[in-house]
């Protein structure tokens, strides 16, 4: 017998940017690193022969966490990468429930039925799932080994070893980031030990308890940010709420207004350049053209209105911020923080870097390459 422990990927930028990432190679993000280090602790003790990834940064770092200790390769396969999601690829999922709702409805409630153009089919993410554990399973017979997935591609072998048709899908509930499942495989059978656990994790560190979409059943609160060109009269009241003049409005390539239902809540406006930064004797960060230097995005204004902050929209606008910069082809991605400003802490959290300062403010830059 073969023991197969099935680890969901941790906490990455499509999981709180709010998009659909499938094949888009995100990066790990937020609680994502505290995640990982907790899921290493939680195997300190166990015996593990092997271990096995998708090819996706996401989740071949988590599997890191249980590879690194014990001085093993994570062995890395696209079999184990999570559904194709085609031209949805990197969407907003507020976007996508505005404009296809059905067709969202079935990816999460009956799969089988799910379909978009350049995606890959329910059956097919099932076949390669159980193809690809069963062929582990066997190589490592007597063994225990970690292999590290995606939540769709996990949730579609659950549900097949379960015996769940498609249409009952929501009675096998997505699992949490870094969740784990134990499966055992024996002379050619796969049978299911347990599922979706996640008790190394707290509720800070949870990606799920900090979230409402994937309850299921009951009253939920939209959370999902849609995102539209800025309007001056729609969003009036969110343009009073930030100083465009300090901004250098004119190098502001694109703003997107974000809606939640209809209702305009937060702004971000983002733009592009070759410039590269360096600290002056002074500490100051000063501009230095640089020939064939990355190229770099800038945010150069994000707000969200009073009343709808420490909701998780601020990350979804960077989300945007990210989206359209990485589609520039921008490699880094920088911003002028103010002095004693909240957003400092924002951008910590969030993988930015202090690459200079003054007596105002940080300049602040996080990687954002993904190719």
């Amino acid at each position: 017998m073969t023991k197969i422990f099935l680890i969901r990927h941790a906490e990455a930028e499509g999981n709180i940017f709010r998009r659909a990432h499938g094949h888009i190679n995100g990066q790990i993000i937020g609680r994502g690193f505290k995640q990982i280090e907790l899921l290493g602790k939680r195997f300190a003790d166990e015996k593990i022969d092997a271990v096995y990834s998708s090819d996706l940064t996401r989740a071949a770092e988590t599997a890191c966490a249980i590879s690194l200790p014990r001085g093993l390769p994570v062995n890395t396969t696209q079999e184990l990468r999570e559904v194709m999601m085609g031209e949805w690829e990197d969407c907003a999922w507020g976007d996508l429930d505005f404009h296809v709702p059905e067709m969202v409805w079935h990816f999460s409630n009956d799969p089988a039925q799910w379909s978009v153009r350049e995606g890959e089919d329910y059956a097919s993410v099932t076949s390669r799932m159980t193809r690809c554990i069963m062929d582990i399973g066997s190589f490592w017979d007597g063994g225990t080994v970690a292999v590290v997935s995606h939540g769709f591609a996990i949730r579609s072998l659950t549900c097949s070893l379960l015996g769940v048709k498609s249409c009952e899908t929501a009675r096998v509930p997505y699992c949490d980031n870094t969740a784990v499942a134990l499966l055992k495989y024996d002379n050619g059978n796969l049978t299911l030990d347990f599922q979706r656990d996640n008790s190394h994790l707290h509720r800070d560190t949870s990606t799920f308890a900090n979230q409402t979409w994937w309850r299921g059943k009951g009253e939920l609160k939209p959370e999902n940010l849609r995102y539209m060109p800025v309007d001056p009269v729609r969003d009036k009241e969110l343009l009073a709420g930030i100083d465009r003049n300090s901004t250098n409005d004119a190098c502001v390539n694109k703003e997107y207004t974000a809606i939640l239902t209809e209702e305009p809540v937060g702004i971000v406006g983002v733009c592009e350049n070759v410039e590269k930064y360096v600290e002056s004797e002074s500490g100051a960060a000063k501009p230095e053209h640089a020939r064939g230097a990355a190229k770099t995005g800038w945010i150069r204004y994000l707000y969200v209105k009073p009343e709808h902050r420490k909701k998780n929209y601020g990350v979804q606008l960077l989300g945007q911020a990210v989206t359209d910069l990485r589609r520039r082809k921008c490699e880094a991605l920088r911003t002028y923080i103010p002095s004693g400003s909240p957003a400092l802490e924002f951008c910590g959290k969030y993988g930015f870097k202090k690459i200079g300062e003054n007596g105002q403010g940080c300049l602040m830059e996080k990687n954002i390459r993904i190719w």
